[in-house]
């Protein structure tokens, strides 16, 4: 795998976002832009983000694949002496790397678009030079495959993802910290009509329990041919209960 990580005829004007970035998205509440679209009416497509890639990456046919990097090996537990009231806690042997092949679907009615979820990978281990990191946080990968509807010109971003874990409770976005360490094919931007394939990694807290679903927060629209308007909304899968 390698490394991760045409205006319409009348003016459309695209908000820009927020220049902040948050490790945290609220699961509820979340403002997002008003974006332009076209309707498939003739008129050229109006992407929500011009500085976004200029091209989907084709979807691979094959296997789905994991993350270049080898799960770092355990030593043998040290044996612990009989219980005393002054001696020290045994040490907590970190949880194990693991993947699976999964199929979690993803669907927006309104724009066409549909997204699986093919494989899901945790406890990846933290890159060396990140020692802090590795005592708080885990990184989840997650294979993504994108089908972006033919309808309007709503492109799907990779940016559009984020995590949801309940226990602790958390909404986590994509990270672009670790593709080059994984060297892991990274999920771009898919337009209109168009597939793309690849990972998304997300850094939730360290502990966080099984349970995990995949979200698409879908940002709201303002078709320029007509007078629709689509609003914001979240759809999600599980990806492990």
């Amino acid at each position: 795998m390698s490394t991760p990580a045409a205006a319409p005829d009348r003016s459309a004007t695209v908000p820009a976002g927020p220049t902040s970035r948050l490790r945290r998205l609220a699961a509820v509440g979340l403002v997002a832009p008003v974006l332009a679209l076209a309707a498939c009416s003739g008129e050229p497509s109006v992407t929500a983000d011009p500085t976004a890639p200029g091209t989907a990456t084709a979807a691979s046919s094959g296997a789905a694949t994991t993350p270049g990097t080898t799960p770092p090996s355990s030593s043998a537990t040290p044996s612990t002496p009989a219980a005393t009231a002054t001696s020290a806690a045994a040490p907590t042997k970190a949880p194990a790397y693991s993947t699976r092949t999964i199929t979690a679907v993803i669907k927006d009615p309104d724009l066409g678009h549909t997204i699986t979820a093919l494989r899901l990978s945790r406890n990846l281990p933290f890159p060396k030079n990140q020692p802090v990191g590795a005592e708080a946080f885990e990184i989840v990968g997650v294979k993504v495959d994108f089908r972006a509807g033919s309808r309007y010109s709503a492109a799907l971003e990779p940016s559009m993802l984020s995590l949801i874990a309940t226990s602790p409770k958390q909404n986590v976005p994509v990270t672009a910290e670790f593709g080059k360490a994984y060297k892991a094919e990274p999920l771009t931007t898919a337009k209109r009509d168009d597939r793309s394939r690849g990972w998304v990694f997300f850094k939730v807290d360290k502990g966080t329990t099984s349970s995990l679903r995949l979200a698409f927060n879908r940002p709201a629209y303002e078709v320029s041919t007509t007078d629709k308007k689509i609003t914001a909304k979240t759809f999600s899968a599980v990806l492990s209960k």
